[in-house]
């Protein structure tokens, strides 16, 4: 019997381990997926960090990433689009959990379910394989999936199920057009999706800040058309100024909050032409705060939230990256470093921000 290694936190403080389980048969409808490759997001470094849910048993840790089929359930035979499926195909999994029953579910909208809850399951029980750093992952039946089309190259994969359907969703709510003025606050994994994901929909007045010159230079490759450094701009006035002075005085049609400091909330508010939107992605501890004046929005300024994404964003994302010859975006370079899986708790401390200086944008584990 084929066993496999799954990365778990049993207790805040404590390194993460390796433990290895047998690779279970999947139930009819599930599916086994052989994990190439998994990114390190942000929401993985707040596990760590201790503020995010960590149940009594622990918590298998990983999401983002993508895989190829190792076993298919009884009845099985496609993805979510009708695709056949057959061992080996590569695929992207929707990385929400939702109850698929509730209002909320029955709009579409799995991402907004009040009983998703990644750490509600306990690892070292049936089925095992519960995230993506691990040899194996487990999906249960039910749960979106889809085929990767031949000519998608796996570098630029890591990423699809998180950080770039987690950008790509807002903007498809809200709308892009090329004469729009976008500010990007952060220019990690998050922030650098959503440049390239702006210019390909058309964006071209976009303006990332940030405090790492060498991410500001990878937002500049993505397709930003300005960056600013916060360290050389340290009061927000002077950063307000210059994004008033980027956009011709008016401001930003619509600005992204992507890092999860509650500071930038307020700050990219006040950056925002009238009528523009507040967009705010950035996961923030469920306990923070941040200072808005009403008056600030009286002028048709709009603050909206979102979280993750809807499946049939990972199709779209599939189609755009597998028919726009020539012109995507170097998606490629925002992995800019990979470890193996026995390097876990080292790749997690190489990204913390709190104790380094410079990081890469996102890292990668490969099994």
């Amino acid at each position: 019997m084929e066993r496999g290694r799954v990365a778990v936190l049993r207790e805040y403080g404590r390194p993460i381990e390796l433990e290895e389980y047998e690779v279970p048969d999947p139930e009819p409808g599930a599916l086994v997926v052989r994990v190439e490759q998994a990114g390190i997001c942000g929401s993985d470094l707040n596990i760590m960090r201790g503020v995010s849910p960590l149940n009594p048993g622990g918590r298998a840790l990983g999401h983002e990433g993508f895989g190829s089929v190792y076993r298919l359930g009884a009845g099985l035979t496609t993805d979510s689009l009708g695709q056949p499926l057959a061992e080996g195909d590569r695929i992207i999994h929707s990385g929400v959990e939702p109850c698929y029953r509730c209002s909320v579910c029955l709009r579409g909208e799995f991402a907004w379910c009040p009983s998703y809850s990644p750490s509600s399951r306990t690892p070292g029980k049936f089925p095992f394989f519960l995230g993506t750093y691990a040899d194996y992952l487990y999906l249960e039946a039910g749960r979106p999936i889809f085929k990767i089309p031949d000519g998608i190259p796996d570098s630029i994969l890591t990423f699809v199920n998180c950080a770039l359907g987690t950008v790509t969703d807002p903007l498809l709510r809200i709308g892009v057009d090329p004469g729009q003025y976008v500010v990007v606050q952060g220019a990690g994994g998050l922030g650098l999706n959503a440049v390239g994901m702006l210019r390909l929909l058309g964006a071209r007045h976009i303006i990332v800040l940030d405090r790492q010159p060498g991410r500001l230079e990878l937002a500049r490759q993505m397709g930003a058309a300005h960056t600013v450094n916060i360290d050389e701009l340290p009061d927000p006035a002077d950063r307000a100024a210059r994004i008033r002075e980027l956009t011709g005085g008016c401001g930003a049609d619509l600005v992204m909050e992507l890092v999860g400091h509650p500071s930038l909330m307020e700050e990219g508010i006040g950056m925002l032409a009238s009528g523009g939107t507040f967009v705010q992605v950035g996961l923030t501890l469920s306990d923070a705060e941040a200072k808005i004046s009403p008056v600030s929005l009286l002028r048709g300024k709009t603050i909206m939230g979102s979280i993750m994404y809807r499946p049939r964003v990972l199709a779209m994302l599939l189609d755009i990256l597998s028919r726009t010859d020539g012109e995507i975006p170097p998606f490629d370079l925002i992995v800019s470093r990979t470890y193996p899986l026995t390097e876990i708790n080292e790749a997690l401390a190489d990204m913390e921000w709190r104790s380094r200086a410079v990081q890469p944008a996102r890292a990668a584990i490969i099994p």
